[in-house]
């Protein structure tokens, strides 16, 4: 199938996943599908004091964003946005940028991007391909990587100082707007400087960091490729229907291909884990503590 084609979705997200002959330790639907993952210690309150500022300086490429408590999800949004619930979040560093075709060329040597462009967001990368990133950059850069691999299991060691993805609720506190995001998630419908989406992107992706910052400083929050997160896609309350048949990682953010209403900070969907979309990329998230 033409990799442009959007395939009929509850939700209008992803377009086809593009067709790879990587198969690297990729699953299929017989494969365990098993991740442990290793939680965030909650704060005590002497030491959550001691987060409002950063502990080390923050590299060029990140921003500090300090922790504190929001409620995540919408009252007036879907249901898989629903209920909302008080969630608490530690200080962490998060790419400005969604990670350019530019620099997952010169750390993984090969881009799988259908719109060729250095300074473009790198698409079509699988999850696996994303946690593998995040790993080499890590070691890069001398930093104790987060994700292990043991046979077909991944495990995540949060209070790693490495590199990783961004776990949804830590995507979705970052998104959000102080002022205009609080309340509902909701960007203004139909805002071109803020995000590229299906009224302003000619069916493609654009160089990133040219639409206006939100109010963290992080640009492309909204629109242009949707971002991979950590978690499984769930229900957040126990007995919510899945949209999706087979078990399927977070994606965040809207993209080119996305219509407003999926540009707010707390839409949800997923992909596949193991397939690439043209419209879905990824940043890079360091934990600081």
């Amino acid at each position: 199938m033409d990799k442009g084609k959007q395939p009929p979705s509850v939700k209008e997200k992803t377009t086809e996943p593009a067709k790879s002959n990587d198969t690297r330790d990729l699953p299929t639907k017989d494969t365990p599908r098993e991740i442990i993952q290793v939680p965030v210690p909650d704060a005590p309150d002497q030491e959550r004091s001691q987060e409002n500022h950063a502990a080390e300086p923050v590299p060029e490429h990140l921003v500090w964003v300090e922790g504190g408590v929001f409620q995540m999800g919408n009252t007036t949004g879907e249901e898989d946005e629903k209920p909302v619930r008080e969630v608490r979040i530690r200080s962490f560093m998060i790419g400005k940028t969604e990670v350019t075709q530019k620099e997952y060329q010169a750390l993984m040597r090969d881009n799988p991007s259908r719109f060729k462009g250095e300074t473009l967001p790198v698409e079509q990368v699988t999850w696996y391909d994303a946690v593998e990133y995040c790993n080499k950059l890590s070691q890069k850069e001398g930093l104790t990587p987060v994700y292990t691999w043991r046979e077909n299991h991944i495990s995540a060691d949060l209070t790693a100082k490495g590199y990783r993805l961004p776990t949804e609720a830590e995507w979705e506190y970052a998104a959000r707007e102080r002022k205009l995001d609080m309340a509902d998630g909701v960007y203004p419908e139909g805002e071109d400087s803020l995000a590229w989406y299906t009224e302003n992107s000619d069916n493609k992706t654009h160089e990133v960091a040219l639409k206006v910052p939100n109010s963290r400083g992080l640009y492309d929050m909204a629109g242009n490729v949707w971002e991979w997160c950590w978690d499984w896609y769930g229900g957040y309350e126990t007995g919510t229907q899945a949209l999706f048949p087979d078990p399927v990682r977070v994606t965040r953010g809207g993209s080119w291909n996305s219509k407003a209403p999926c540009l707010r900070s707390t839409y949800r969907h997923g992909g596949d884990p193991s397939k690439g979309y043209s419209d879905l990329g990824f940043r890079v998230l360091r934990s600081a503590f």
